[in-house]
């Protein structure tokens, strides 16, 4: 299987106005005025609130919701950078690269030179697969006591550069490639060692980044904090797929499909593991395997 989005979301090409009226909630907002007979009405809410409500969406992998709470805070308060940094978090999980390096640009020319901002574009970059690019913005040097997602973001990237057989011997301790996501890992999870979340994003990156041992590890901790997480557990099918233990693989993708039907990448999972050679081929194996003990 190549993993390229966890989702698909049906949303506007970003080239197009109505992509950037969705991300901000302005057709939310025309709906709501026209609603009101012309009197423009913006509802009072509570910004944290829905800030939470879209982390949780995020964290489970129901995208769509996730960008509907993001647009609400922007459309109260387009200076909310949070939600900024959300939406193009979760335009990458869907598999909008493209579109999600279109919005950081439009964040920065917000808010201008801010790390949060500038590691999020180097974010979208990397898996825009311009990863020279996001190398570069990345390298940036930040200091040791900053925020959890700034080190998140670098350790992010970092985990996606492949080394060179010459940079593996001779210069093993660069902070680049798995060492350097390594460390960055570390300093992110320092703060909250059980942060669920990041646990959680910790796991993917490895998991994208086919280092598999490192990603069981970390998605198995952040199931055992919030349990049934539907994103977390087709993580955890994916790695024992990669481990060949197709038992587990499906008994934790159907759980994850059964808690968030949205999952595409879960659904391929499950037509790939069912597929009738694949499933003959096991039948064998464990056929084999009974008559040896």
């Amino acid at each position: 299987m190549n993993i390229s989005l966890f989702s698909r979301v049906d949303l506007p090409d970003h080239g197009d106005k109505s992509f950037g009226d969705l991300l901000l909630g302005e057709l939310e907002y025309d709906r709501t005025r026209a609603a009101d007979s012309g009197h423009e009405v913006i509802r009072k809410i509570d910004v944290k609130e829905l800030l939470l409500k879209a982390q949780e969406n995020y964290f489970h992998g129901f995208y769509l919701d996730g960008l509907k709470c993001y647009a609400r805070v922007l459309r109260a308060d387009q200076k909310q950078i949070g939600a900024w940094v959300g939406q193009i978090r979760i335009l990458v999980d869907i598999g909008r690269s493209d579109a999600a390096v279109y919005w950081a640009d439009k964040g920065l020319g917000l808010f201008g030179d801010s790390m949060l901002m500038i590691f999020a574009k180097a974010f979208a970059l990397a898996h825009a697969k311009r990863i020279e690019h996001a190398k570069k913005i990345i390298n940036i040097p930040v200091e040791k006591d900053e925020a959890a997602m700034l080190w998140l973001f670098r350790g992010e990237v970092l985990v996606m550069i492949k080394l060179g057989i010459f940079q593996k011997i001779f210069r093993p301790y660069r902070g680049i490639g798995r060492m350097g996501a390594f460390f960055c890992f570390l300093k992110a999870l320092s703060p909250d060692p059980k942060d669920a979340f990041l646990h959680q994003r910790i796991g993917l990156a490895y998991m994208l980044a086919n280092y598999d041992e490192r990603a069981f590890e970390h998605l198995q901790t952040s199931l055992t904090i919030v349990p049934d997480n539907p994103l977390t557990l087709y993580g955890l099918a994916e790695c024992y797929r990669r481990k060949k233990d197709y038992e587990r693989a499906i008994y934790y993708v159907k759980k994850a499909i059964a808690m968030n039907p949205n999952l595409d990448t879960a659904y391929e999972l499950l037509q790939w593991a069912h597929h009738p050679a694949r499933k003959f081929l096991w039948r064998f194996l464990s056929v084999k395997g009974k008559g040896r003990s």
